[in-house]
C-alpha cells in the first residue's frame, strides 16, 4: 500500500514538472520570432508577468493576497529584482544568438549555484560537483567560443548572465525558506516594466505579436513556474532539475521547427558536453539520496 502510494506521488510531480517545462519552452520560439526592439519585449514582458504572477499570489491567497505580499517583504523585493534582471539577460540572449546556444548555456545555472552557495553559504563542493563545473565550464567554452549561426559573444555573455542570476536567486530562496516570498515576483514585474518603459520609444509590436506574447508571459509562463514550484513536494529537486534539462532541448526543436535555425555542429559538441555533465550529476545526485534512503529503511 505505501509503495502505491509512493508510486502515485511520483508519478504526481513527473506529471508536474513535465508539464510545467512543456509550458515555458515555446516562449524562446515567441522571442526570436517577435521584430520589435528589446525594450519594447521588456515592457510587454513586465506587463504580462505582473498580470500573471497577480492573478496566481489572488488565487492563492484569496483575501489575503495584500497580506502575502507585504509578508514577501524586502526579500520578496529583492528576489523581484534577480528575477528582472534574469528576464533582462535571457530577452538579451534569445534575440542576440542562437536559441540552442542560449539554452544550454542557461541551463548551466545550477553549476553556478553550487559555486554561490560555495562561496557565500559555505556549502562545500562535493567531487561530483566539481567534475560538474569542471565539464560544464570545458562545454560552455566551446560554446562561446563559436562565432557561426548567428551566435555572438554578447548574447552568449546574456545567457551566463541569466544563469548567474537564476543562481543567485536559487540560493537567496533557500536563504529564505522559511518566508514565503514569491509574491515578491509581482514586483520583479514591474522592474521589468520600468526597465522597457525607459528605454522604448515608439510601440510598434502587431497585434499577433502581443498576442503571442500576453499568452507566453501572462498564462504559461506563471502556470509553468507554479507546477515547477511545487513539483519538489512530490519528487526530489535533482528529479526535477533533471526535467529542467528538457526546456534546454524542446525549446531549440521549436525554434528549429517554427524558424529553420539549426545550430552548428561546434555548438552542439560543446551542448553535448555540458548536458552529458548535467545528467550524470543529476544522476549521482539521485543515486545517493536513494542509499541514504534505503539505509535509514532498513
Amino acid at each position: 500500500m505505501k509503495s502505491k502510494q509512493n508510486q502515485s506521488k511520483q508519478m504526481t510531480g513527473m506529471l508536474y514538472s513535465l508539464l510545467g517545462v512543456l509550458l515555458l519552452t515555446p516562449d524562446a520560439l515567441i522571442l526570436r520570432w517577435v521584430t520589435i526592439e528589446h525594450s519594447e519585449v521588456l515592457l510587454w514582458r513586465g506587463i504580462f508577468f505582473s498580470l500573471g504572477f497577480s492573478f496566481i499570489v489572488l488565487v492563492r491567497h484569496r483575501s489575503n493576497a495584500v497580506r502575502a505580499l507585504i509578508n514577501a517583504g524586502w526579500p520578496g523585493i529583492i528576489t523581484g529584482f534577480f528575477f528582472a534582471m534574469n528576464t533582462y539577460c535571457y530577452t538579451q540572449a534569445l534575440q542576440q544568438t542562437g536559441a540552442a546556444t542560449a539554452m544550454m548555456i542557461i541551463s548551466t545555472a545550477p553549476v553556478f549555484a553550487a559555486l554561490i552557495a560555495w562561496l557565500w553559504l559555505g556549502e562545500r563542493i562535493s567531487l561530483p560537483v566539481g567534475l560538474t563545473i569542471t565539464m560544464t565550464l570545458l562545454g560552455m567554452a566551446i560554446i562561446v567560443s563559436d562565432g557561426d549561426d548567428g551566435n555572438s559573444l554578447f548574447g552568449n555573455m546574456m545567457a551566463m548572465g541569466c544563469a548567474i542570476f537564476m543562481a543567485i536567486n536559487f540560493n537567496w530562496a533557500r536563504r529564505y525558506a522559511s518566508l514565503d516570498i514569491t509574491p515578491g515576483l509581482i514586483f520583479g514585474g514591474l522592474f521589468i516594466i520600468a526597465l522597457g518603459w525607459f528605454n522604448t520609444s515608439v510601440v510598434a509590436a502587431r497585434p499577433d505579436e502581443i498576442g503571442a506574447m500576453f499568452l507566453s508571459a501572462a498564462i504559461a509562463m506563471p502556470i509553468g513556474f507554479v507546477l515547477l514550484q511545487i513539483a519538489p513536494r512530490y519528487i526530489s529537486a535533482t528529479e526535477v532539475s533533471l526535467f529542467l534539462l528538457l526546456e534546454s532541448i524542446i525549446a531549440p526543436i521549436w525554434v528549429w521547427l517554427g524558424l529553420g535555425e539549426t545550430p552548428s555542429n561546434i555548438t552542439l559538441l560543446g551542448s553535448v558536453i555540458v548536458l552529458v555533465a548535467l545528467l550524470l550529476y543529476c544522476y549521482v545526485v539521485r543515486l545517493k539520496a536513494q542509499t541514504i534512503l534505503t539505509t535509514k529503511e532498513a
